[in-house]
């Protein structure tokens, strides 16, 4: 039977995955099914932080999902609810964050229920295909590898610097929809981190 994972997302601009993220699933995915991703949106981060426990709760036990996966920027976290600026690296914020949010989740679904970040934001896997973007701006988003666009500046604000006008959801549907996921996936290890979970519960729930 084919795994059915819900992925849970913080605004429209990550309704766009599932279709990116089946190009590099399916062809891995084992023979008796390919993997269902089915996205399910929040109003924003904070709305994600409010209602995930709720909603996990929800679409597991009525069986909507068998496996939740929570996707979530790294940058725009509230820092009321997660202050991040008392770590120094990536890394520590990823672990910092995913144990809070782990702890709103029931004890007894925990091992139905993964969390992951885009790092900085889901924008960065973007940045990953220079060659989408205006020829003006390319030698600009070359320069620094895409999860390396930051804190001080994410992804957003930084196309946003170079293009003027800037349109994450439309860019992202438009984008996402006919790029090949290797090469954002071969650019980003917190994206890679996250495909691979993907494939590793795909096979696991086959």
């Amino acid at each position: 039977m084919a795994a059915r994972i819900a992925l849970f997302v913080e605004g429209r601009t990550e309704m766009a995955l599932p279709g990116f993220l089946h190009r590099w699933l399916d062809p891995q995915a084992p023979t008796k099914g390919k993997p269902s991703i089915s996205a399910v949106r929040f109003e924003g981060v904070s709305n994600y932080l409010d209602d995930v426990a709720l909603r996990t709760e929800m679409y597991l036990q009525e069986g909507r999902a068998d496996v939740v996966v929570g996707l979530v920027d790294l940058y725009g976290l509230p820092p009321d609810r997660i202050d991040l600026s008392r770590h120094a690296t990536v890394r520590e914020k990823v672990i910092a964050a995913r144990s809070y949010i782990r702890g709103l989740i029931p004890a007894r679904l925990g091992a139905r229920f993964r969390q992951h970040f885009a790092v900085h934001e889901t924008e960065a896997w973007l940045l990953a295909y220079p060659d989408e973007w205006p020829a003006t701006i390319r030698p600009a988003i070359e320069r620094r590898p895409p999860e390396d666009v930051n804190f001080n500046e994410p992804p957003a604000k930084f196309l946003k610097r170079l293009m003027g006008e800037y349109k994450k959801t439309v860019c992202a549907r438009s984008i996402f929809s006919r790029v090949d996921p290797g090469i954002a996936i071969g650019a980003c290890p917190y994206l890679r981190l996250f495909a691979e979970d993907l494939l590793y519960l795909a096979k696991a729930l086959a």
